[in-house]
């Protein structure tokens, strides 16, 4: 990520792990219990957070380009292993154009807190950046449960039409936190089409 990409009145602040959080104003009960509330298991310290063996911190299990009338319904992409994500990158989906869509993103986070995680969406046509969006996603701290983010949040993202819209688009996407670290980075493919089984 280059530097004119962060917002510079934007200020990250000190990393702080669940143990000195938690040791933090310890003889403050509410504060406690806000703190408990907020990190779940993690605040205990409960081991079966993550696997000693994984030593990410953010695991990314599933995209899923959700639709508003897809015939067939939504369209699923696994991501938890290296071959999950080639298949993924050579096996494009089709946009019908005009089409109403929303991108739900799986994921875990695990070992330690996670601060500031963004989603970052870039697609290509014909080498060219044509789109790029950036959605925070917020802090985390290790839970069991996975938790899931929809982009856009809100409504639905409408696929563009014409002739000029038409054709095969590659996109990249990352999962970015405060500190710059690149948890995951994937390759997809689309295509924009008159219709969902269309040639053009």
């Amino acid at each position: 990520m280059s530097e004119e990409e962060h917002t510079p009145e934007y200020k990250v602040g000190k990393k702080v792990g669940i143990n000195e959080l938690m040791a933090a104003d310890a003889g403050d009960e509410s504060l406690r219990k806000y703190k408990e509330s907020l990190l779940g298991s993690a605040a205990s310290g409960s081991a079966d957070l993550a696997p000693k063996d994984d030593p990410r911190r953010v695991v990314v299990k599933e995209m899923r380009v959700i639709f508003e009338n897809r015939p067939g319904g939504d369209i699923v992409y696994p991501l938890e292993n290296a071959a999950d994500l080639e298949r993924m990158k050579n096996t494009p989906f089709v946009l019908k154009e005009e089409c109403k869509y929303k991108i739900q993103v799986v994921f875990k986070v695990q070992h330690d807190i996670v601060s500031g995680l963004k989603y970052v969406n870039m697609a290509y046509r014909k080498g060219l950046r044509v789109a790029k969006e950036d959605t925070m996603i917020g802090s985390f701290g290790p839970q069991v449960k996975p938790h899931e983010v929809l982009v856009p949040r809100i409504g639905w993202e409408e696929a563009p039409s014409g002739l000029l819209a038409r054709g095969s688009y590659t996109a990249k996407s990352q999962f970015v936190d405060d500190d710059g670290v690149v948890h995951l980075e994937y390759e997809y493919a689309f295509a924009i089409k008159k219709d969902w089984s269309s040639s053009d």
